[in-house]
């Protein structure tokens, strides 16, 4: 991009205070001290001119050609061989739809009186609402102004991000290891409290699961520990990006001095930059494998060795209870319900393993292969892979409702009995409109009976009314002519006699 001229007016800018133009490209100005090629201090050109970009352009201010440069954003944030497919995307978004109502709906149901008073629903509860945290962090990734990988807009943006994903991810698999480990001391001690109290849940949350998790995923966001020196952030971008990345840290809008009276130009194509070399992101190959240690193998191993417990202890219960006769000294029924409620446990552990562990392992092998051979599979056909084996983990958090209903029988009661208590309640309320809308309809039809006949005995009274006054003028008429009749009789006989 860009004519020739516009590139030799940036390679005559004059040295100033002792020090020579060493580079001066598209993206940035290096400055070094005379006869010397040691970088003193490098100046950007761009910064981003927020208000005047939208979702198809990305506009940027040159301070050198003192113009308003908008690119399509395609052209900047481009999709590479590492972006997601659109097929990805877009079952990420109804993941996340499905995965907001399927443990809106179990939130819901565990909180019925007859599952909330039981320790290992109150996790379930818990781990639900995870669920739910962790399907909006992935799906916020491909959801922004610019339409393309939230990772790629800002380093900042990308530090956060990944440490979400990466902190609830690893809340969602530990929360599950922490109810195995609450079923393994519930079955061992036969303890006849039902439950633990909400303090006593979320204290265990807090100080043995959430804490070391924020100490582990914290080098994420504030580089110490394992991310003090190099970040994957920083690692993982082109040199286009890169420069616009820093472009995004210093924006200003159209309403500043400095963008008065200055012009926009709007360009289509791409344009020329350097070549970036292919890099090897080491800090990738050993974040994956320790982010698959946490969130998988170690979870996977104590699930594993909680389930194999929990069987253990369901079998020697169940056989003593065969060859003494049953245990006399605990409720048989108690004992019933918790080895009903150790194989719930133990089937949403299976279901959590056989989900989540092809996705980590396919990681793992990947991982290390890249790191110690330098050599990965095929790229189209690795990220393929990669995208079904995610959705299939991203499945085991969307589809939670589902799973509890099949494999739950009183959670699928309850649920039952809430959906015939919701269906009944709308019935009800049918039943009250139609009601209320028929009384009001008889209000109406008797008002507009009484209104009838009012106007009908008005309109007969006011026939009568003219009669009335139709017949009196003819009555006092006949009366007049008869009265006149009569005095003219006698006013005849009176002049007689009187002649």
């Amino acid at each position: 991009m860009g004519t020739t001229s516009d590139h030799s007016e940036e390679m005559n800018i004059l040295a100033y205070n002792n020090l020579s133009l060493c580079k001066a490209d598209y993206f940035e100005t290096c400055w070094c001290k005379l006869n010397r090629s040691e970088v003193t201090t490098c100046s950007y050109l761009l910064r981003h001119v927020a208000s005047s970009s939208n979702l198809t352009h990305f506009c940027v201010y040159h301070n050198i050609r003192k113009i308003i440069e908008c690119f399509n954003s395609t052209s900047i944030f481009s999709k590479s061989s590492y972006s997601a497919s659109n097929m990805y995307i877009y079952f990420t978004i109804l993941l996340f739809i499905v995965g907001i109502i399927g443990n809106g709906l179990s939130i819901i149901v565990l909180f019925a009186k007859t599952l909330r008073c039981l320790s290992i629903y109150r996790n379930l509860i818990i781990l639900c609402a995870l669920n739910i945290f962790y399907l909006l962090a992935i799906s916020s990734r491909h959801i922004n102004i610019y339409n393309q990988d939230l990772r790629n807009i800002s380093p900042n943006v990308c530090r956060w991000h990944t440490f979400i994903v990466a902190f609830t991810g690893h809340l969602c698999s530990w929360q599950l290891v922490s109810t195995s480990i609450q079923r393994v001391h519930a079955s061992l001690s036969l303890q006849l409290h039902r439950t633990a109290s909400w303090i006593q849940i979320f204290a265990i949350l807090f100080l043995c699961i959430v804490l070391p998790l924020l100490v582990f995923d914290g080098q994420l966001v504030f580089k110490y520990g394992f991310l003090s020196k190099r970040h994957m952030c920083d690692e993982s971008s082109i040199f286009k990006i890169k420069q616009f990345q820093r472009a995004l840290d210093t924006p200003i809008t159209t309403q500043s001095e400095l963008l008065r009276n200055v012009t926009t130009r709007y360009y289509s194509t791409v344009f020329r930059t350097p070549n970036s070399k292919p890099y090897f992101c080491g800090v990738c190959t050993l974040w994956n494998i320790l982010d698959t240690f946490i969130y998988a193998i170690i979870p996977f191993l104590l699930i594993l060795i909680s389930s194999i417990i929990i069987i253990i202890k369901i079998w020697q219960r169940r056989r003593l209870t065969i060859t003494i006769g049953g245990v006399h000294q605990i409720n048989p029924r108690f004992i019933s319900i918790q080895d009903k409620l150790s194989i719930l446990l133990i089937l949403i552990n299976c279901l959590f393993l056989i989900m989540t562990g092809p996705f980590n392992t396919h990681l793992i092998i990947q991982s290390t292969l890249k790191y110690f051979f330098s050599k990965p599979c095929s790229m189209k056909m690795n990220t393929q892979l990669n995208e079904y084996l995610r959705i299939l983990q991203n499945l085991y958090h969307a589809l939670s409702f589902m799973f509890y209903c099949l494999i739950g029988n009183k959670f699928r009661q309850a649920a039952y009995t809430m959906c015939q208590r919701c269906y009944w309640k709308f019935i009800q309320f049918l039943c009250r409109y139609k009601q209320t809308q028929a009384s009001f309809l008889s209000c109406y039809i008797t008002r507009g009976q009484l209104k009838s006949r009012a106007a009908s005995e008005s309109l007969s009274n006011t026939a009568n009314h003219k009669r009335l006054s139709d017949f009196l003028p003819m009555t006092l008429m006949g009366k007049q002519s008869s009265f006149l009749g009569i005095s003219n009789e006698r006013a005849n006989e009176e002049s007689d006699a009187f002649l």
